[in-house]
């Protein structure tokens, strides 16, 4: 267990830059994303930042649940209303896994590698993963991305283990690493028309040049993803010609 503590005043202290910033933080919680979603259907507007040092019903993609245990992770949600209406999800989780990339590297000093659509990973294992979802409210549609990353070392769960991994990094309180993630997502959310994100996302991206199986509903594929395109898109070669997949999920394949 982990001596990092985590509490409100630690992580209001860490965003005190971010003026415009609600901030909630939890010991543990449900869910963040289900918080953030709470707060846009009261009717709320702006940006606010829902964080756990637990959850006990973390939610990741296609309804899975996320391992999300106490004193080793942390897991937090952004919500938001955008000025204009966004033309690409895929594009905010690409963003979002930028940031979070470019905050480790910050904090930790270690370079995680992209894989898409919303997973870091180190040594191919997962460290992140993240979770953006659209809420309706009236007239106004706002975004919920969740974040959660395993930040010091874990023992994870016998199905876990060949998949999951932890950045392993001791020293880095778990605030400084969210508010820093925040910090460099929130220029994107403020101007999604932007692709500050693109370069190092293609760049960092750990598929490019791979041989994958692309999961679409029952079907499985055989497939070689040749790039990113500008909204976050994966290009992938298969039997039938080259497409660009906007949802979806894929499997590296072994090299």
């Amino acid at each position: 267990m982990t001596t990092d503590l985590f509490n409100q005043a630690l992580l209001q202290s860490a965003c005190r830059d971010m003026t415009d910033l609600s901030v909630f933080a939890y010991d543990c919680c449900d869910s963040t994303n289900a918080r953030a979603k709470e707060w846009l259907l009261a009717g709320n507007r702006g940006v606010a930042l829902f964080a756990a040092a637990e959850q006990t019903a973390g939610r990741g993609r296609r309804g899975r649940g996320f391992y999300s245990p106490a004193g080793s992770g942390v897991y937090f949600s952004l919500a938001y209303t955008p000025n204009e209406p966004l033309s690409s999800v895929v594009g905010v989780t690409c963003a979002a896994a930028v940031a979070v990339m470019r905050a480790i590297r910050s904090c930790t000093g270690r370079q995680a590698a992209i894989k898409w659509v919303n997973d870091l990973l180190l040594d191919e294992k997962k460290i992140c993963g993240i979770l953006a979802e659209a809420v309706t409210t009236g007239q106004t549609t706002g975004t919920v991305i969740g974040i959660g990353i395993n930040l010091h070392p874990a023992t994870f769960p016998s199905e876990l283990a060949d998949i999951a991994g932890s950045i392993g990094d001791r020293e880095t309180p778990r605030t400084v690493l969210v508010a820093e993630a925040v910090r460099q997502l929130l220029p994107y959310l403020r101007d999604p028309e932007k692709r500050d994100w693109l370069a190092d996302y293609r760049a960092h991206s750990c598929v490019i040049g791979r041989q994958i199986t692309l999961t679409r509903g029952e079907e499985t594929v055989a497939a070689v993803a040749v790039g990113i395109d500008e909204d976050g898109g994966l290009n992938v070669r298969t039997e039938q010609g080259v497409e660009t997949l906007k949802t979806g999920e894929i499997t590296l394949r072994l090299r």
